[in-house]
């Protein structure tokens, strides 16, 4: 039986250091959701949300599950896409969440046509980054309001 060389050793160390450390330097996957934790029960949550989606000027859209998941009307963002935020509100007693998240469609032709849609992301896409800042700023006016 071979002894294994300590060249070959060497070597297949240095590749298993390689990948890991290109997979460290891809960094975590960009955020998705905006998360605020109130001191308040659900109801009053979900009345602070509403208001402040329409504070913001978005629309509401009406559905059966409209109250606990409040989600926007498509609105245009600047001519580059066509987007819907939404919220998820949880929570029991004295203490609520809410999660912000969004999806978008990029226009194309004109607004003839849509892409794909695709989540809201703290990315360094010049669209998803403008939406992002709308949808923390949700969670920042939610903060506040009172």
């Amino acid at each position: 039986m071979k002894r294994p060389r300590p060249a070959l050793i060497a070597a297949l160390a240095s590749i298993a250091l390689l990948q890991s450390s290109c997979a460290l330097l891809r960094g975590r996957e960009p955020d998705r959701e905006v998360v605020i934790d109130l001191s308040t029960t659900r109801a009053e949550a979900v009345r602070r949300t509403i208001a402040t989606f329409r504070e913001q000027g978005y629309k509401i859209r009406e559905s059966l599950t409209s109250g606990a998941n409040p989600e926007t009307e498509p609105f245009r963002h600047r001519d580059d896409a066509d987007a819907v935020f939404r919220a998820a509100i949880t929570g029991s007693g004295q203490a609520s969440r809410v999660v912000f998240s969004g999806t978008y469609r990029r226009r194309q032709l004109g607004g003839l046509m849509h892409g794909d849609e695709r989540p809201v992301r703290n990315s360094d896409d010049p669209v998803e980054r403008e939406l992002w800042a709308r949808l923390t700023n949700l969670g920042v006016m939610l903060r506040d309001t009172r």
